[in-house]
């Protein structure tokens, strides 16, 4: 059995898959991550819950991997997958970042779980991922004949590039804040809160800026249009960078929260791309609507890894 786990900044979501058959998940739980101090004690909580004893552990983490430990960027949370193997009697843990986790989902998830925002052709292999929520995330899929191929990025943490005067003074703003303006700093819900806070003064939940632009109240408007169009301008240079004829896949909490202003904010700014703009109209864009896909992709990245090492040690 495999014990999988997607471990957000926000929640974690965890449950059991069988190694083989349906893709199928039991005992779903999801917890509080900050109600822990670390992963070890969240999953042994979760196994003494459910009582059971799994044989591999397979963990969708918000973080850069790094050989078999990682660190999580927005709890501070430092994992290690052998102290976890000696700490819950498990047979091998794999760890992998969350967006490279959904990534391994998407060839599983059927059309209703996946909703069309833009239109295209899709020719290629290569998929892009961008995944606003507690962070941004990005990840590559590469669609291969003997399985799915991703590489797992940090591209949330690159430079947040401002181009109108708005965004510069915005970009001031979170320097003299941060230090460092990345990505993550505006295309994510603390992102949201804080331009929120920029444009109003007062810090709000992400939820309630985008409840108050839906009523019509500006400074709310033109934070969520700001994000809107930063977060299709990052989309439409993650599929340039990457030639993601495939397609470009959003996901995490914030994106569908962005839908209403994605005709007028998301699509230019990710078409604007100059003398690439026919290449970008090819590219069809889709919101991955499956409410656990970086948890099943976990799972399916573990049955994955033993049929590759159990095809390797036959020969």
């Amino acid at each position: 059995m495999i014990l999988a786990a997607d471990i957000g900044g926000t929640r974690a979501r965890v449950a059991l898959f069988e190694e083989s058959g349906p893709l199928r998940p039991r005992r779903l739980r999801v917890f509080s991550s900050r109600e822990f101090t670390g992963l070890l004690p969240l999953l042994r909580r979760y196994l003494a819950q459910t009582g059971e004893s799994p044989r591999l552990a397979s963990l969708a983490l918000a973080g850069p991997v790094l050989g078999r430990k990682v660190h999580l960027t927005n709890l501070g949370w430092r994992v290690e997958a052998s102290a976890l193997e000696k700490g819950l009697g498990l047979e091998r843990v794999f760890l992998l970042n969350d967006l490279e986790a959904l990534a391994y989902a998407l060839p599983a998830l059927s059309s209703s779980q996946v909703e069309i925002l833009k239109p295209g052709r899709p020719r290629g292999r290569v998929c892009a991922v961008v995944a606003p929520g507690t962070g941004l995330g990005e990840a590559i899929l590469i669609r291969a004949s003997q399985g799915p191929l991703v590489l797992p990025t940090e591209g949330g943490h690159a430079e947040f590039p401002p181009q109108t005067e708005e965004e510069w003074a915005l970009f001031r703003h979170l320097r003299e804040r941060y230090g460092h303006v990345s990505l993550e700093r505006v295309i994510s819900g603390p992102g949201l809160t804080s331009v929120g806070a920029f444009f109003s003064g007062r810090e709000s939940p992400p939820e309630d800026i985008v409840s108050r632009a839906r009523e019509g109240d500006p400074a709310a408007e033109k934070a969520v249009r700001l994000v809107a169009r930063a977060l299709g301008r990052e989309a439409g240079s993650l599929a340039v960078k990457t030639l993601a004829l495939g397609g470009v896949y959003l996901a995490g909490g914030l994106a569908p929260a962005l839908k209403p202003w994605f005709a007028e904010e998301f699509l230019p700014a990710f078409l604007d791309k100059g003398r690439l703009r026919s290449f970008l109209e090819k590219i069809p864009v889709k919101l991955v609507r499956h409410p656990y896909a970086a948890l099943l992709g976990a799972a399916r990245y573990a049955r994955l890894s033993m049929r590759i090492s159990r095809s390797v040690s036959d020969k």
